[in-house]
């Protein structure tokens, strides 16, 4: 090559600096030119090809199976002791019949009323605007409204049930299309699909993949994929009543359904507002960011796990495996119990020189009936019927069957709170104390978790409420006092951002009656005043109550007459006449003493006049009988005179 010299070489490169395509866009345009660049496509379109989501189908579905192995053995296991039918296949069996003495259903049942006692009560918060308090109070009682209508309440029943069960309990969250408005089901866990080592995180929500079996006649899968009408009819040689089985499933950000080899539906999660591009007056791109309650989008499903320590899906262990071996204790003495009774009262040997193995079953009826025998002849009559007294059986085998029925209780929390006859070794302060324990364990430990799982719920409900409440929608409760509050709302009310959670020790178990009794204990002993007493007994309308039974006590007078102004007057009347009438009949009795005591008076100095003139009566009779004859001169004839007169005697 020939050498050029400096003018030519700067020449020359700048020549090729121009004209060079390098570091250029063809016809001076920008890649990155404001406007759109790519396909239209909706902002649920999920750009992921079928196959490759084909092969995360098969590549979960295959992690899984392993695992499902060994978790399916358990939840069998767990089945068939709830049930009592644990014995089936073994000497032990019961003709499809629980076995007596089923101690962990008991159980089970006394546990779930006791950690389930009320409804969640949701607490929601926001600024504190007038506002914001209005928002706040809209979505509060849309929240109750909605716990009544779904009966949150049995859901999570039998969401813990099945926790009990199958060592995890499920429900999800949706949108329901007939009645355009939001919805809440428990799903069987039985047909999710799991990441082996994903877990359930302390909110309730599992962090990873997951997938659900779902069963649908060929008519409904066809109804809601039409679509895929000419591939479902093949699949099912056009008989339209087939079950069908799909599964759906869902990582947080994606959802997809597949139905053997072909994909159903993908889209992204419709559960949250994605962003949206719009354009602005001067046609300008602008991103409209999505009004969510969420910070992100999640799978539309909560989950209860109590006892995980974050290595699997499902928890280690439950109440129901851990009492296995009490159970099993429990139904073996009830067993050699029942053995050893019967045999205390069958034990009859017939002797065969009277009997044949005929007559002597037939003997052996008769006496269990308590019918007469008649004895064949043969050898001696005393002899032919013997009772074999059975051993008595050792008291220490129903202490054992005692106390464990007492360690199967004790571990669910059970003892103090199931139903139990008073012993003279127990007393009702600490049969109280052992159901306040159990109630403090239940609604402390286990009580948490579901309480947990009903605040996923309300958080989910006020998610749902952002996304579908394009129109306003109206909700109703029962307030105070038996009123009835009325709200109305869409998601154009939802202008702030919003907490929602659930009412501290709302659910944890109370003996109401227990605490009543207490209180009115308290009260009694002065210890508590009545507004206290008539909170604890939840009665409404504490303040006026309380002022009114005040005033009552204090002044009955007053009372009355704040509360019944007429019926007052009238009393006072009738007690001013009463009191009118007293002092007048207080007067005639004085009157009538009065009288009584002159008249007595009177009487006295009658009778005193009256023996006064007897004796001046009888004073002249003697008078008049000694004068009688006149005293005459001379002494003979004088005393003669005298000596013929009779006195009286």
């Amino acid at each position: 090559m020939a050498e050029l010299d400096p003018v030519q070489l700067n020449v020359t490169g700048v020549t090729d600096l121009v004209q060079s395509k390098t570091n250029k866009v063809p016809n001076g345009v920008f890649s990155n030119d404001e406007g759109p660049d790519s396909e239209r496509e909706d902002a649920l379109d999920l750009q992921l090809g079928d196959d490759e989501l084909l092969d995360l189908r098969n590549t979960w579905e295959a992690k899984y199976a392993a695992y499902e192995a060994g978790i399916n053995k358990r939840q069998k296991a767990n089945k068939a002791y709830y049930l009592g039918k644990q014995a089936e296949g073994t000497a032990l069996a019961t003709n499809d019949q629980p076995l007596a003495s089923n101690i962990l259903f008991e159980a089970v049942e006394t546990f779930l009323p006791a950690a389930l006692s009320k409804n969640p009560d949701p607490v929601v918060y926001s600024d504190n605007t007038e506002q914001g308090t209005a928002v706040s109070d809209a979505v509060r009682t849309m929240l109750q409204f909605h716990a009544d209508q779904l009966v949150l309440r049995s859901m999570l029943t039998q969401m813990t049930r099945q926790w009990s069960i199958y060592f995890l309990g499920v429900m999800k969250h949706g949108w329901d299309a007939d009645r355009k408005d939001i919805t809440s089901e428990v799903r069987k866990i039985q047909d999710f699909i799991f990441d082996p080592n994903g877990t359930v995180d302390a909110y309730g929500d599992f962090n990873s993949y997951l997938g659900e079996r779902i069963t649908l006649s060929a008519a409904k899968l066809v109804e809601l994929y039409p679509e895929h009408r000419a591939y479902i009819t093949e699949q099912v040689d056009g008989k339209m009543g087939t079950d069908c089985t799909f599964t759906e499933w869902w990582t947080d950000e994606f959802c997809f359904s597949t139905f053997k080899d072909l994909i159903l539906d993908k889209h992204k999660n419709q559960f949250f507002n994605y962003p949206t591009n719009e354009e602005d007056q001067f046609g300008n791109p602008t991103e409209e960011k999505g009004s969510n309650h969420f910070a992100r989008p999640k799978k539309p499903y909560t989950f209860l796990s109590v006892f995980s320590l974050g290595e699997h899906p499902h928890d280690v262990t439950g109440l129901i495996e851990q009492n296995i071996p009490n159970q099993n204790l429990i139904t073996k003495r009830t067993l050699q119990i029942d053995r050893n009774l019967s045999r205390s009262n069958n034990s009859v040997v017939y002797s065969e020189d009277n009997f044949t193995q005929e007559t002597a079953k037939q003997a052996s009826n008769a006496l269990e009936k308590g019918n007469p025998v008649l004895v064949p002849s043969g050898g001696p009559i005393d002899k032919a019927i013997i009772r074999m007294a059975a051993e008595g059986f050792p008291d220490a085998a129903f202490n054992e069957l005692e106390n464990n029925k007492i360690n199967l209780r004790t571990i669910f929390g059970t003892q103090g709170i199931t139903a139990q006859q008073q012993t003279e070794d127990t007393t009702a302060r600490g049969m109280i104390l052992n159901q306040q324990y159990d109630n403090s364990r239940i609604g402390g430990g286990i009580g948490d978790r579901i309480a947990q799982v009903a605040d996923n719920t309300f958080n989910w409900w006020v998610q749902l409420y952002y996304v579908f409440y394009d129109e306003p929608h109206f909700a109703a409760i029962m307030g105070q006092m038996k009123a009835v509050e009325y709200e109305t709302f869409s998601s154009q009310d939802l202008d702030r951002q919003l907490v929602v959670s659930v009412a501290p020790d709302s659910m944890k178990p109370h003996d109401q009656v227990t605490e009543i009794n207490q209180a009115v204990e308290f009260y009694q002993m002065g210890a508590i005043g009545p507004k206290t007493l008539l909170t604890i007994a939840n009665f409404p309308n504490v303040d006026e109550s309380a002022a009114d039974g005040v005033l009552w006590k204090v002044d009955p007078a007053a009372y009355l007459q704040l509360n019944w102004p007429d019926l007052a007057q009238q009393l006072q009347q009738m007690a001013a006449q009463q009191m009118a009438s007293e002092q007048m009949q207080a007067q005639q009795q004085m009157q009538t003493q009065g009288a009584a005591a002159g008249q007595q008076l009177e009487q006295k100095d009658a009778a005193h006049k009256q023996g006064m003139q007897h004796k001046q009566e009888a004073h002249e009779q003697k008078m008049q009988l000694a004068g009688a004859q006149p005293p005459t001169t001379g002494g003979a004839d004088e005393t003669s005179a005298l000596s013929r007169v009779k006195l009286p005697k």
